[in-house]
């Protein structure tokens, strides 16, 4: 009987049922899973009161962690598959996951395979390859990489996903925005993912072991939001820093500059894509290069479809 551990920290209930959903492809007959919630000292709240959201911020970006609960599971047991999910707070994983990460209860991972699983709006690759640097320095080999995100356009998920973490609300609304989060479709499809690591799992006694959900569309990079995501990653730099040399959490010095960023940040979103177009078409021959190659890393380790491909738009003269 192989052994499961999975650990994940899910504010929503989104990435709890998502990872069920993979769990669930796994042949009961062959695995034994445990799953258990990171659960930090002091919790989140959901909905977020906006200015509670915004006042993580810098700590997101800059590692400054919390202290988790001591977690139900033997840090010191073996285990032949670790799954890790996490959602993306700040192009970054959530805090309750970094602080799993930080913890002496992170060294379950040390010598071990590991599966982790994101489910977020779209923009995850800062927090996907953040998450590969720490499960290297936690001395884990990361197998596979699964990723789900909202399907609306980008300018809906803009509005829908704000609206669910401040109001609690995901539903329609106006005729016009979809349904905020990941769709029932795409979590009940995880299931696949499971059933590959049954059919592989006589991979998983190999060290060092490739990726067992090759072939499978384990993630989509949609490459329109490479830019961006790497212009935001620029931004929130300094911005993180500023903030955090205000003061303490709550801090009404820190509370007028987090709103001065969230200004700036909404400002810098309405032109970001604009930007990253004309970026793009300029500057294509220069970042062709670095470019495909950071997109090769966000690939790793399982493989992926593309939605688009870095090129400029080329137009028929016709």
């Amino acid at each position: 009987m192989l052994r499961v551990l999975a650990l994940y920290y899910s504010q929503t209930g989104q990435l709890r049922r998502a990872l069920e959903s993979l769990l669930a492809g796994l042949d009961p007959n062959e695995f034994e899973v445990h799953v258990e919630a990171i659960r930090p000292v002091e919790d989140y709240p959901f909905p977020w009161p906006f200015g509670e959201f915004l006042d993580v911020f810098p700590e997101c970006v800059l590692g400054h962690v919390p202290e988790i609960q001591k977690p139900g599971f033997d840090p010191d047991a073996d285990y032949d598959l670790i799954v890790l999910g996490y959602t993306v707070w700040f192009l970054a994983p959530s805090l309750p996951m970094q602080g799993f990460l930080k913890s002496e209860y992170a060294r379950v991972l040390r010598g071990k395979s590991v599966t982790t699983l994101i489910a977020c709006r779209n923009m995850w690759h800062t927090a996907s390859e953040r998450m590969k640097r720490d499960l290297t320095a936690a001395g884990a080999e990361l197998r596979d990489n699964v990723v789900v995100t909202d399907e609306g356009p980008a300018w809906a998920t803009f509005v829908t996903t704000p609206r669910w973490m401040f109001t609690g609300r995901k539903d329609r609304f106006w005729k016009v925005f979809p349904p905020a989060g990941v769709s029932a479709d795409s979590i009940d499809g995880l299931r696949r993912f499971g059933e590959a690591i049954t059919q592989n799992r006589g991979d998983l006694d190999s060290r060092p072991g490739g990726p067992l959900l090759t072939g499978l569309g384990a993630i989509e990079i949609d490459n329109r939001m490479v830019v961006p995501e790497l212009l935001g990653r620029v931004l929130f730099q300094p911005w993180s820093r500023l903030v955090a040399i205000t003061g303490e959490r709550g801090g009404r010095v820190r509370r007028f500059t987090l709103y001065l960023f969230f200004t700036n940040l909404v400002l810098t979103v309405l032109i970001l894509v604009p930007i990253s177009v004309i970026v793009r078409l300029l500057l294509y021959p220069l970042l062709r290069a670095p470019l495909q190659a950071y997109v090769g890393r966000l690939k790793a380790p399982s493989g992926a479809t593309s939605r688009d491909n870095l090129a400029p738009p080329v137009h028929d003269s016709q």
